[in-house]
């Protein structure tokens, strides 16, 4: 008969304490080796001295947006007064305008002849809306052909709607009648 162990150490406890073992000492050695502060601190500045100087300006503009902010007289506040009314307070343009042209004789021609070319543009659009709900405009053969495919498949839908209920129905007399439950 073996002889008793003094120390009774259950499984679990010695798989953790072995699996963990490697991050500590891993922990431990880089503990004992890791740059000071200061060294740490050079560095960081030789391999990312533009990124924190980007950073700083960063900071530094958003202090003066904020302080600008908090002025109700700046430049700033004004703008954002403009941004959150939203153009409701001043006519805004919707389209480009050519310099050379705005307020002569030859752009109030321009203009008319565009404000024409949109009023023929909307007479033929409600001519044609007006056309098409009497069915004179086009070719009416086309018309007929498009009903004509719309009473097929009408005509199909409803063929396969009642050969969906008559096979209930068979089904229904021919498995007894009762809802399974």
């Amino acid at each position: 008969m073996p002889p008793k162990p003094r120390v009774k150490i259950p499984v679990h406890v010695f798989v953790y304490t072995i699996a963990f073992l490697p991050g500590a000492a891993y922990a431990h050695y880089w503990y004992k080796n890791a740059p000071s502060d200061e060294e740490h601190e050079e560095e960081l500045r030789k391999k990312y001295s533009h990124i924190i100087e980007q950073s700083r300006d960063k900071q530094a503009q958003m202090t003066t947006f904020l302080q600008n902010m908090k002025d109700p007289h700046s430049d700033q506040q004004k703008q954002m007064n403009q941004i959150l009314l939203g153009g409701r307070g001043q006519k805004k343009r919707l389209h480009a305008v050519d310099e050379k042209i705005y307020g002569t004789e030859e752009g109030a021609k321009l203009q008319q002849e565009a404000q024409l070319k949109a009023k023929k543009g909307k007479r033929k659009r409600k001519n044609k809306g007006s056309a098409d709900a009497d069915g004179a405009v086009g070719d009416s053969g086309k018309s007929d052909l498009k009903s004509g495919q719309q009473s097929v498949s009408v005509k199909g839908s409803v063929a396969a709607v009642a050969v969906v209920g008559a096979l209930a129905v068979g089904a229904c007399f021919f498995l007894g009648g009762k809802r399974s439950q």
